[in-house]
């Protein structure tokens, strides 16, 4: 199912003037998080109800800077201070976070329009269309820029121009798909990537030449809408028909298939890959599929889960859910009311959310 691409609206990449000063810490009694500091990124439109910020933040490894992409178009970013560094008002809406490559933050939207921020000399660097609209986080291995559409597309990129590399796509199946695609992964020159019509591939990274693929969706509905998780050898999918499967990651052969219905993130952390469905938290033995724990999810999934600091962190609509990840027991949910649905970023303590009301709030975990 798609989303309809928004107007185009004007470009620009400016320092903020004349901004609100940072704000002080704020008070907190929560046990689990201390906040450091909120800002209210969007305001409400003209008859919205009940709106959603499926992209959510991404950090900069490097300089701990954070990056969001806002339902309104803009994209921001933000110092570990909250300082506001630039804003750039171009298109949207987005579905995935920003991606940091190198000195460039870069963009990618439901338009079908990727977008290369420059952040030293704050312009626009490049911009590359695509008739498709763009579903996951951009990320760049040995040069490439790598995304995946929401159509069933897995673009490649010259990184630092914007070029066309090299596309890979599988045809839709005619059928209903759930919205959503999983973020590429490139490992030792091979990137892996789950397609709507239930397919799991393995491509030469570098020139997009298929290596094998594998049938692992099956049923009424067959996306593989998680991100495929990566593992001593093996390659994990989950598939919305219910599938959960490990996989050889050379040479695509199963090891291994249990059944979650209705998959459709997953994250695999240490032994253990935890599968989020439409209405519950799984989390199974990666070395043979077991279940270990199950837990409710109490809302509707969207983003991919994080693990930190012994927690299982599900953006579930409502908020996080936030469980023990030995044992699936809540801790709780963190909420300001309007709720979460894009995935949260991490960097050593510090988590950053951005309510579905637009607040990016930055915590630090106890």
């Amino acid at each position: 199912m798609s989303l309809v691409a928004a107007v185009a609206a004007v470009l620009c990449l400016a320092v903020p003037e004349g901004r609100p000063e940072v704000p002080a810490p704020v008070p907190t009694g929560d046990p689990l998080f201390g906040v450091a500091w909120r800002r209210q990124l969007v305001d409400m439109m003209l008859l919205e109800y009940k709106p959603i910020e499926p992209a959510g933040p991404a950090i900069d490894p490097a300089t701990g800077t954070v990056a969001v992409a806002v339902r309104d178009g803009k994209v921001l970013g933000f110092a570990p201070d909250g300082t506001e560094l630039w804003f750039y008002e171009g298109h949207g809406p987005y579905v995935a976070p920003p991606g940091f490559v190198d000195d460039l933050v870069v963009v990618a939207g439901v338009d079908g329009k990727v977008v290369a921020l420059d952040r030293s000399k704050r312009n626009i660097r490049w911009k590359h269309e695509y008739r498709e609209e763009m579903g996951s986080q951009p990320f760049a291995v040995d040069g490439l820029l790598y995304l995946a559409t929401l159509q069933g597309t897995v673009l490649a990129l010259d990184a630092a121009t914007g070029k066309w590399a090299w596309h890979f796509r599988r045809e839709p199946t005619g059928k209903f798909t759930i919205l959503g695609v999983g973020k590429p992964l490139v490992a030792a020159g091979v990137l892996y990537q789950g397609f709507p019509d239930g397919s799991l591939v393995a491509l030469d990274a570098k020139t997009g030449a298929l290596k094998w693929e594998r049938r692992i969706g099956r049923g009424e509905y067959t996306d593989l809408d998680a991100s495929v998780q990566l593992g001593e050898g093996r390659i994990y999918a989950a598939s919305y028909g219910g599938q959960v499967a490990a996989l050889d990651a050379a040479t695509g052969q199963p090891i291994w298939e249990v059944r979650v219905p209705y998959a459709y993130k997953a994250r695999l952390e240490g032994d253990t890959l935890f599968v989020v469905s439409s209405t519950t938290v799984v989390a199974l033995w990666a070395r043979d599929g077991r279940e270990r724990w199950k837990a409710p999810l109490e809302g509707t999934p969207f983003g991919e889960p994080i693990v930190a600091k012994g927690m299982l962190v599900v953006p579930n609509g409502r908020g996080l859910l936030l469980l023990d990840a030995r044992t699936g027991k809540k801790l709780r949910l963190f909420t300001r009311g309007s709720g979460a649905t894009g995935a949260p970023a991490m960097l050593g303590n510090r988590v950053y959310v951005l309510s579905n009301a637009g607040e990016l709030t930055a915590a630090d975990l106890k």
